[in-house]
């Protein structure tokens, strides 16, 4: 068995430092954690718009008809945010269908990952309806 008077005074001088590593590790794994939660909260965010992006465009592209209604649009929009699987919750689609323009706006929220930080969507699509000219 070696003794610690042999293993020299570099040896002696870190003993003082046992456990360090684990104060350094409690220390930067909540921050390390807290960045990735936050990284893939965003990622739930941008993919939440996608999805009320697309939930916007399907009503419009229903309500924009010639012989196309709100109501028509309203459900197109909640097909589209329904067939999403939950990647945005409580969708509501609302359309505003004028006799020249369609303006669509769908609500949601992404999916919750960090506590207390509730993100909400909001997309808007206007455009022309389309119409009859000889």
């Amino acid at each position: 068995m070696v003794s610690v008077r042999n293993r020299g005074v570099g040896c002696r001088a870190l003993g003082g430092e046992r456990g360090a590593s684990s104060v350094e590790a409690a220390i930067i794994l909540p921050a390390l954690l807290l960045v990735f939660f936050a990284i893939v909260h965003g990622a739930a965010f941008l993919h939440a718009g996608n999805i009320a992006q697309a939930s916007a465009q399907a009503a419009y592209e229903e309500a924009r008809l010639f012989d196309g209604t709100a109501a028509q649009g309203v459900a197109a929009g909640q097909a589209a945010g329904a067939a999403s699987g939950g990647g945005l919750e409580n969708v509501a689609v609302t359309v505003d269908r004028g006799t020249e323009s369609v303006t669509v706006t769908v609500t949601g929220q992404a999916p919750m990952l960090i506590p207390g930080l509730p993100l909400d969507v909001t997309r808007t699509i206007t455009g022309p309806v389309e119409r009859w000219s000889q």
